[in-house]
């Protein structure tokens, strides 16, 4: 029962920034959430500005939902905590609050993964439209 109201609160508080997160990247619009298998296709074949915005998209959903999971599992570790220091020692290895800090880092490491990867596609998107436009003004200036 307690562990439920954690993750509702924790979602209830996470959604509305994983909003805003997508409309101020301004990222292309997914109507179906895209499979690892289908970005990773999509990887290997992107050549224009939206295609890299799309993969930006997915990576921006995947760190926010990562987020969302360690500030959870944050609530359950700081749960857990001994409150008896006494008490630690005798609890046997691995400790419930020790699973739950093993979590919340792993959910921390793929967060920044998946931002770093974010980032990366963005600029690709950038730097592609950036040299689109270069391209039609120097096709422009030649007529």
């Amino acid at each position: 029962m307690n562990r439920s109201l954690v993750l509702v609160a924790t979602l209830f508080l996470a959604l509305p920034f994983a909003g805003m997160a997508q409309t101020s990247m301004q990222t292309a619009s997914l109507s179906t959430p895209m499979t690892p298998r289908e970005v990773h296709s999509l990887m290997r074949s992107a050549h224009d500005s939206a295609q890299y915005k799309q993969i930006a998209g997915y990576f921006h959903q995947q760190e926010s939902m990562f987020r969302a999971e360690a500030a959870a599992e944050a609530v359950e570790r700081d749960r857990r905590a001994p409150d008896n220091a006494a008490l630690y020692h005798y609890q046997k290895y691995p400790r419930p609050y020790d699973t739950a800090q093993s979590l919340y880092e792993s959910y921390l490491s793929k967060a920044d993964s998946a931002a770093t990867q974010a980032q990366h596609f963005d600029q690709l998107a950038a730097a592609k439209s950036q040299n689109d436009q270069q391209l039609a003004s120097t096709s422009q200036d030649k007529l």
